[in-house]
């Protein structure tokens, strides 16, 4: 397993180091410092602030997905999906989601397998959105879009989420049965678990209710991308949804923490089209990037060591206890 992990690891820092060394090709880094200079403080800061309230609403779809795992405090729901990104900012390999589901079970007790099970939900309605935003570039005929590509990446995202679904309803209700299957009371309990949050799903007014939240999540990121790019690209509309697909699609790449290089290579290619200076993209994906690194310290620490503390005293209190569930 170890060897595993540092496998990814090397191919990570490699991809990244290879974009980086593609995004700088001809391109002075004197002339992407100036640019960065040039970046509007304002601008960064209002693209930072329209990420935190994308946050907010995956908090809000966070809390649909806990309740039947019994009350939490929405601060904490928050706090949680802000640690997630600090995570994946600080450790390879996109360890964000698993940080997140052990934050939310230092906090709140609720079951390892629980906690994934409701990340898993918001993660399948981030493939269905995405796909949704991809669809939508290919008939608005956005500059930069290569028609068959985007066909090919719908139909394989169309597959992931058709595979979810599956996946999901076996689980709801199979899952005793494949428990049995394997012969293994612990893994039995770890599926009971699992399927908690995923009975809820059956429930046509839940599952409404995160599709629309999820798509408000991705429409603050999409407005986040604009405050951005707005007075800069041509087209700032089109440009922010290329954009953000860009920067999307390339977090699927095996990257470094931070996901250095993907993200530049993201900013080059999408504002490209639109008049975009290469330096300049570049200046912006750097300007972007520190400002999530500022906020997701700045918020997710604090939430981070509390859970820290939190963890302790948990595993010190005695088995019946559930005060922390409300915490």
């Amino acid at each position: 397993m170890e060897v595993k992990k540092v496998f990814r690891g090397i191919v990570g820092f490699s991809i990244s180091g290879i974009l980086l060394v593609m995004a700088f090709y001809k391109t002075p880094f004197s002339e992407v410092v100036a640019a960065i200079k040039e970046v509007n403080p304002a601008a960064v800061s209002s693209s930072v602030a329209m990420f935190g309230l994308s946050c907010f609403f995956r908090a809000l779809m966070w809390r649909v997905t806990t309740k039947p795992l019994g009350r939490v405090k929405f601060s904490t729901l928050f706090g949680g999906v802000v640690v997630g990104y600090m995570a994946n900012n600080v450790l390879p390999m996109r360890a964000g989601e698993m940080v997140r589901a052990y934050y939310l079970t230092a906090r709140t007790e609720t079951p390892l397998a629980a906690s994934l099970a409701t990340i898993f939900i918001e993660r399948a309605y981030d493939v269905f959105s995405l796909g949704l935003l991809l669809a939508v570039a290919l008939i608005w005929g956005v500059q930069g879009i290569a028609p068959d590509k985007a066909r090919a990446a719908l139909f394989f995202l169309a597959i992931i989420s058709a595979g979810i679904i599956v996946l999901a309803d076996v689980l709801a209700r199979y899952h005793a049965h494949l428990g049995k299957i394997f012969f293994f009371e612990p893994i039995m309990e770890r599926l009971k678990e699992f399927v908690r949050p995923l009975n809820r799903l059956r429930d046509f007014k839940t599952a409404f209710v995160l599709g629309a939240l999820s798509l408000i999540a991705w429409f603050s990121n999409y407005l986040s991308m604009l405050v951005l790019v707005r007075g800069i690209a041509v087209s700032p509309l089109e440009a922010s949804l290329l954009l953000l697909l860009f920067v999307n699609l390339g977090l699927l790449v095996p990257s470094s923490p931070g996901a250095f290089g993907v993200m530049q290579a993201a900013f080059w290619l999408a504002l490209a089209p639109f008049g975009v200076p290469k330096e300049q993209g570049l200046a912006l994906s750097f300007a972007y990037q520190g400002g999530l690194y500022l906020f997701t310290l700045a918020v997710g620490l604090p939430y981070f060591l509390r859970a820290q503390l939190r963890a302790g005293s948990w595993r010190e209190a005695p088995v019946g206890n559930s005060k922390a569930l409300h915490r």
